[in-house]
Parts: structure tokens; sequence; C-alpha cells
């Protein structure tokens, strides 16, 4: 085993080389010891047909809903506290979240920790690598001769050759006898049931369960960012609606710029920039899938890359998008926005819109007392045109490192399950998203909703981070993320009416990469392409946005390039990769 985790070490140092290259990854586009335990087959609840080990589950009535409806968890299959869990202390290795951090050194000290480890029984030790240097300590982790028990990461093209790659090499176990009727995880395999397109999606390629997922559990969830603008610039410049065009974006623009808004669109980065513009051409930044064919393409050589960054130009030589993109940051972003130099930006509906609101709100006489944000739809090139290439995420959250599989060397997999588990079991998902029922939540018509322990703490915490010490709603992790938090959590009404609007009109779901995984020999040889392809586009694309290079003139030239760094066989990998997830 020793031998096979240092080959994975090495690959997985290949592909972080990629990934600190490319910015964003390649989705482009997540011993002994317990054979002896016996599963624990009571039931809180819900009573099967009989108790004995072997006997199956009583299937809970099939559930009625809307197609791609997602459900929570609704079964107690599994009794908590554990019995068999006396005397054992689980090593659980996970990013630390930054909402933690800015209240606590480790997530031992939060509340929601507490509260896992009372109800379950099972006493936890969390580890975490160094805030920044999470890639590479997890390669040090995995090439180490003693794995911790659980790792919480993302595992279908972070880990070279994926989930199956990572069983074979001794980093994760196989969770097909636990995620079962009669197993450990009996909880998560209901709600697997319940929700058969992320039953798909949590599996590899050959069928297998292999990790305990974060699952973004509404479609509300799935896109909170987007285009934001000054609605009380707007109304001054006499814009009286959003902008839904890419022309009515030019006209808009013009008239803030007109109207003596310095620098009308800023962005944080050309990234954000890409992100809420490129819709309009029918492009992602990356590798996406073609709504029309479903075939998989590579935005940065489409034709309409090129009719972006060509409407791009004509906005930064008007004076309408600020030229400095290239090393904008969050704190320059934010100053413009609050001061009134730029208009228009691309952020989170919490910490960007939310935020912005607070400050101003907390000092009026700073940024005016008329201060007010709206949220724009990705922009369009016809009217009526569907949002198909903005935003989006698919239900299994494979873009964070979040979920938790269970390691050949913890010594107590059945244990593990069945702590992992909770988490998707009714009791434990409103504990793990919301906390401690009569202290930071309470149950109001049927729904949780947190006390002024949380949104008005008497610490002086802010709501993100309150909500953070007290449970895992506003973060990533393994668990079903619960809707009810995040419109607690936009406190504005600017806020909902933008997650409305964001996941409402639009079917851009439909063009993201599913969670595919490549094998090792794609993982190895993609790593190698894309580390040419990712640094000659980004070289490019500083040229054709400073208009150092003229992209009209060089296209032809930039796309056979391309072609010669190996980008149609880097295409051919994930489409190799997106037919073994349709054959699921």
């Amino acid at each position: 085993m020793k031998t096979k985790k240092l080959v994975s070490f090495l690959l997985v140092l290949t592909m972080l080389s990629v990934f600190m290259l490319s910015g964003c990854g390649i989705t482009g586009p997540a011993g002994s010891g317990g054979s002896d335990v016996t599963p624990d087959t009571s039931v809180d609840g819900q009573q099967p047909s009989d108790t004995k080990k072997d006997d199956s589950w009583t299937l809970l009535e099939p559930l009625k809903k809307e197609a791609g409806e997602l459900t929570t968890p609704r079964s107690n299959y599994i009794k908590y506290p554990l019995a068999d869990a006396s005397g054992i202390t689980l090593r659980y290795w996970m990013p630390l979240p930054s909402n933690v951090s800015k209240n606590s050194p480790t997530v031992n000290e939060t509340e929601w920790a507490r509260i896992w480890q009372e109800m379950t029984g099972v006493k936890v030790e969390f580890i975490h690598p160094t805030q920044g240097s999470e890639n590479e300590e997890f390669s040090v982790l995995i090439a180490g001769n003693l794995l911790p028990d659980i790792i919480e990461w993302e595992w279908t093209t972070t880990y070279p050759g994926g989930p199956a790659a990572a069983e074979e090499e001794g980093v994760l176990i196989n969770l097909d006898k636990y995620i079962s009727p009669t197993g450990a995880a009996a909880d998560l395999w209901q709600y697997l049931q319940d929700n058969p397109t992320i039953d798909r999606e949590v599996k590899n390629d050959e069928g297998s369960y292999y990790c305990f997922p974060f699952i973004r559990g509404d479609k509300y969830l799935q896109c909170t960012s987007g285009l934001i603008y000054r609605a009380d610039l707007f109304k001054a410049a006499g814009i009286t609606k959003a902008p839904v065009t890419i022309n009515e974006w030019t006209e808009a623009l013009t008239k803030l710029k007109q109207n003596g808004v310095q620098k009308p669109m800023v962005q944080q980065s050309i990234e954000n920039l890409q992100s809420g513009t490129m819709n309009a051409y029918k492009i992602r930044a990356g590798m996406y899938v073609d709504h029309a064919t479903g075939k998989v393409k590579y935005g940065f050589m489409e034709e309409g890359y090129k009719q972006w960054m060509l409407q791009m130009n004509e906005w930064v030589k008007a004076g309408l998008l600020d030229p400095d993109i290239l090393t904008s940051d969050r704190t320059t972003l934010e100053t413009y926005i609050m001061t009134g130099v730029g208009a228009v930006c691309y952020g989170a509906g919490g910490g960007y819109m939310g935020t912005f609101l607070t400050t101003a709100k907390a000092d009026p006489d700073t940024y005016g007392k008329d201060f007010d944000l709206a949220a724009a739809n990705f922009p369009v090139l016809k009217e009526g045109e569907m949002v198909m290439y903005g935003g989006a995420s698919y239900d299994y959250a494979t873009t964070s490192k979040a979920s938790a599989v269970i390691t050949e060397d913890c010594k107590y997999p059945e244990i593990a399950a069945k702590f992992l588990n909770f988490s998707y079991s009714q009791k434990g998902h409103l504990a793990m998203n919301f906390g401690e029922e009569g202290k930071s939540y309470t149950m109001v018509n049927g729904n949780p909703t947190y006390t002024d322990l949380v949104m008005k703490n008497p610490d002086g915490l802010s709501v993100a981070v309150a909500m953070a010490h007290w449970g895992r709603a506003n973060m990533s992790g393994a668990f079903v993320q619960d809707p009810n938090y995040i419109f607690q959590y936009y406190e504005n009404e600017q806020q909902k009416k933008a997650l409305y609007m964001w996941n409402d009109e639009s079917d851009s779901q439909k063009t993201l990469i599913p969670p595919v995984t490549l094998t090792q020999e794609e993982s190895r040889r993609y790593a190698t392409l894309n580390s040419q392809v990712d640094t000659y586009v980004k070289e490019q694309r500083a040229r054709f946005f400073t208009m150092e290079g003229d992209i009209s003139a060089e296209w032809d030239s930039y796309v056979k390039t391309l072609k010669e760094l190996g980008v149609e066989e880097m295409v051919a990998i994930y489409q190799a990769a997106l037919d073994r997830y349709n054959a699921r």
C-alpha cells in the first residue's frame, strides 16, 4: 500500500501543479478492526419489518414530487447515540472553513462539532491543514504511513484517476455495504433512493459508492453569484430597469458614464468578468457541455470567445469597463462599488451584496442614504433567450473539497460510517445545518428558524460567523445543505430577489460538466496537456484584453496553436468521461 500511495502522491503533485496554473482546476470548467462490530439495525422513528441483522428495512413510501425536485433527509434508521463507540476516537481530516477560522482556530471548538459527537456518541478529533496550503498538505497526507480515519476532500477530478484509483491505491474504501438498506449508512441510502439523480452522481463509473457527499439540497443553493449593480446610480442616470441584452448593457453603462460614474463596470478579476458576461456568447470558461448537442467543448477556442473578447475591448475603449481588471482585487472592487466609482460587478449575494448593503446601512453619512443594490441576470444577445451558460452548479457539489471518505487505515469503518450517516438522517440534517434546537434555532411553522444567538449574536459575531459556529449550513461538508438557511442568511429583500432571479430564470445546469471521473491514464495525460494549454490561454487572454494583441487578426493562428498543444485531445478525454457518466 505504501508504494501505491507514493505513486498517488506523485500523481497528485502533478495535478496540483495544473490547478495552481489554471486557478480553477480541471473541472473547468469534489486493517482489521470494525469487522467485529455488529451493524445497529434499530430504528428511531421508523420500524423495519424485523430487527434481525440480515433483513432489509421497510422502505418509506415513495415520494410524490416534481421531476428534478430535491428532498431533504427524512429517515431515522440508525439509532443514536451509538452503544458500540465507547473508547473510540476517530481522526477526521478536513480543510478549516474560513468562517470558522474567524472565531475558532479549529473545528473542535465549534458548537456543531460538539453537537455531532454528543448526538452520535462518537468522539472525534478534527485535524486541519494550514490554510492556503491545503493542496500540498493533502498530497503529503495520502503518501504517509498512516491515514486518518476520515478525509473530507474532492475526489472526482482533483484526485488523479478519481475515486476508483483512490480505492485501488489504498486511500479510501468501497462503501457499498454501508450505504445500503441494512448498512451503517442506511439513512444516506434512503436519501439517495429519494433522489435518484443524485444517486447516480455520487457513484463512480463502476456504480459503487465511495463517499459521503456534499449536496446542495435545493436549486436556490446552486447559483448564489451573479451581476450586482448600484440601483441608486442606475436611477440617477435614468435607467429604469435592469439590462437584459448586451446592447442594453452597453446603453446602460454609457448612461452611467455620462452621469459621472468613472468606471461603470468593475470586476475583481477577469475570471469574474467571464462568469458574469460570457453567457451571451453561449460559452463557458474551460470545459462545458454544449446545450444543443450534449457534446463537450472548450470555451476558449470557440467563436463565441472571440466575439466576447471583441465586445469587452469595445467596452474598455469606450470607458465602460475597468481596464485594470487584470490587476484588481476584492479590496479595490469593494472601494469602487461603495464609493460610486463603479456601479456594476459580479459577486455573491451574501459576501458581496449582503456585505455592501450592511456596510452602507451602518454609515449612511459616508455612503449615502439612498445607497441601494439590485441584481441582474446573466446577459443574453437577443431578448427572450434563456440563460444557459451562466452560473449554476450540480446537486453533488464536486467543486468543493467537502465529500468525506473512510480511509483504508480506519480501524472502525462501521463506526465511522454511522458517524457520517448521522448528517443524512432527519434529526442529523437539522443538527448539522442549524445546530441545537432551543439554542441556535427553533421550529416555527415547521421550519427551522435561527434565534438571536445567531442572527443578533450577543458576542458581536457576524451572522456568517455565528452560523458557522453552530452549524455547517453556510459552509460545505459531508451533509445535505438546507435551503432554509440561505433565506435567513440573506436578510435583505434585494438578496432574496437575486436568488430567485439567478436560479428561476435560467437552465444553466445543462451546460455544466457533471460529476465525471477521469481514469489514471486520462488524469496524467490531461495534466500534461493542460499545463501547456492553460498557460498559453492565459497569456493570450491578457494580450487580447489589453489590446496588445488583435484577437480578430490572430484568431486562426491562436486556435491552430491550441490544437497543436493538444486541446482537442483534452476535449476527447472529457467526452469519454462524460460518456461513461451518462452510461452509469
